[in-house]
């Protein structure tokens, strides 16, 4: 047998022998004259088959000679095809090359002509080009290899007056002791207190940014939006610089501290310990203490507060950070749960950091920083660090958490399966709560809708005329205003739940040494509790569902 081709056909051409001729004679001689890749008709391989056999029987009855040519098309060569696939929002094009069945594959030049053609003009990437065209020269005939070509430029919005504190000690310094040597730490020891002279630099506003226009692979320009100028907010002892308007200086003498847009400078009052001497301490400012802050005594501070010594008062409560230089100890009580009445309590719009912290209630709007250990506590925080924030290895035993986002320790329990319970809902519950008063609205007007329609029927019934049939279309727009508020409604709670996982996914519980059993850890209504003990070890969401995976 012969192949010949034209015009990409690939033409067959048989003598008729009395010699047996099969589909796998023809693909085998097919293979071997070069054209295994082309694509194969199976109609014409048939058609010649049935025709072969035929003749074939007219040889054997002396019909016919031997030596009939029988010619068909039984083959063709197709180039490799292109087409594209641009996303919705024009970020993003894929180029999707069918393999060749014999034919010329799509070379990267080709490939960009025709992306252009087909309206991709920005964002190519020459190495998705390049291993596509690669890919798919290599690819089965008649096999399809998809990859995104071009990628448009995001639009980076500007962004505000962006603040930037210029004393390192206005921020928060965590709970990193002084360190006096590579074996020795001293646990009291913070530093320096923060403290600023009238006239010393506090901030400086650094104007906004224009932003970058964002462009499609189509080549349709994306405004940014420009930043705007957040103007300061000028508080108690800070003025702006008489120089600089974008710079803000200390107008007294005192402790700084960092606000919404601003900085303030508190008043200080130091005190040696708080105890039956001073009374409590209410004041407007930072609040110092060299000392202790005894059983039973309070301090109640608009600022800062720094206790260099223990904690065994009633109250700590401070308007920016608390900070403890040695430990909070409160009174030993049976069992540390959600609703447990504790004798400390300490309160801040800022961080809380102490060495260690035992039978003590601590709330704050920032994390919690423990450096050493912390025992039967109820805690409401953004996040426990127990260790160094870099590094967390202290211990968690026992108590009750109510957090953001979740806890980064060493260990979490203890061998004595000390209850520990931990809500990671502080910020899903109110979405929860707006979900609720959402849902019985929706509840509502449904049935408001259910109170129409059934008189709506009532009046189908009713033989019609011009005060009826104004009724009716009355009560018509009643049902369709109640159903769009109705739907509005469930687009609100599917939006909720939409922000409620979102922040769900973000929490994390680490223990990076070992985890105990008697941990239970709730994921808004989803939970999960430790029977046994664990190596390294995180909780964490998994397909929404609460798992305990090694941490490693």
């Amino acid at each position: 047998m012969q192949f010949t081709e034209h015009n990409n056909s690939i033409k067959i051409a048989v003598p008729v022998t009395l010699d047996a001729l099969s589909a796998h004679d023809v693909n085998t001689q097919l293979q071997a004259a070069g054209f295994g890749r082309c694509l194969i008709i199976q109609d014409q391989i048939t058609n010649l088959l049935v025709e072969y056999q035929q003749i074939q029987q007219k040889i054997k009855e002396k019909l016919q000679p031997e030596g009939a040519l029988l010619t068909y098309r039984i083959a063709e060569k197709r180039d490799a095809e292109i087409s594209f696939n641009i996303a919705d929002d024009q970020m993003s094009a894929a180029a999707i090359i069918t393999a060749a069945w014999g034919g010329a594959p799509v070379s990267a030049n080709a490939l960009v002509k025709s992306a252009q053609e087909a309206g991709i003009v920005f964002g190519f990437s020459k190495e998705h080009i390049i291993k596509l065209v690669s890919h798919a020269s290599k690819a089965e005939p008649g096999s399809k290899v998809k990859l995104v070509i071009a990628r448009g430029r995001p639009v980076v919005h500007g962004e505000n007056s962006r603040f930037e504190p210029l004393i390192p000690e206005m921020q928060s310094r965590r709970n990193k002791p002084l360190v006096q040597s590579e074996e020795k730490a001293d646990l009291r020891d913070f530093g320096v207190i923060p403290a600023v002279r009238s006239g010393d630099t506090l901030m400086r506003r650094h104007p906004p940014t224009a932003g970058v226009d964002g462009m499609t692979v189509t080549g349709s320009a994306i405004a940014a939006v420009p930043g705007q100028v957040v103007e300061w907010n000028l508080a108690e002892g800070a003025e702006l610089s008489a120089a600089d308007t974008d710079l803000l200086v200390a107008a007294r003498d005192g402790l700084p501290r960092v606000i919404d847009n601003g900085a303030t400078v508190d008043e200080v009052f130091s005190v040696k310990n708080v105890d039956l001497a001073t009374g409590h301490i209410i004041f407007k400012g930072s609040v110092v203490v060299n000392g202790d802050v005894t059983e039973g005594m309070k301090v109640i501070a608009g600022g800062n507060v720094f206790v260099k010594g223990f904690v065994e008062g009633t109250l700590i409560e401070a308007g920016g950070d608390i900070k403890i230089g040695g430990s909070i100890i409160g009174h030993q009580i049976a069992t540390a749960e959600k609703d447990s009445q504790y004798s400390t309590e300490l309160k801040a719009k800022g961080d809380i950091q102490c060495n260690i912290a035992q039978y003590a209630r601590l709330s704050c709007d920032g994390n919690v920083y423990i450096n050493k250990q912390m025992m039967h506590c109820a805690v409401a925080a953004a996040k426990v660090y127990a260790g160094p924030e870099d590094n967390p290895n202290g211990k968690v035993i026992g108590g009750y958490f109510y957090l953001d986002y979740g806890i980064y320790t060493g260990n979490l329990g203890a061998p004595s399966s000390s209850n520990i319970l931990i809500e990671l809902n502080r910020l899903v519950d109110p979405i929860a709560q707006k979900q609720e008063v959402l849902r019985t609205s929706i509840s509502a007007a449904k049935k408001d809708m259910q109170d129409i329609r059934e008189q709506l029927e009532k009046l189908k019934k009713i033989e019609g005329n011009a005060q009826i049939e104004s009724r009716k279309q009355e009560l018509q727009h009643q049902f369709e205003e109640h159903r769009d508020v109705a739907l509005a409604l469930i687009e609100d709670v599917k939006l909720l739940e939409t922000q409620r996982r979102e922040k769900l996914d973000a929490t994390l519980i680490v223990a990076r040494q070992q985890l105990f059993s008697a941990v239970e850890v709730h994921f808004g209504k989803d939970l999960i509790r430790s029977r046994r003990e664990y190596g390294p070890s995180k909780i964490l969401l998994i397909d929404g569902s609460p798992a305990i995976e090694p941490f490693l």
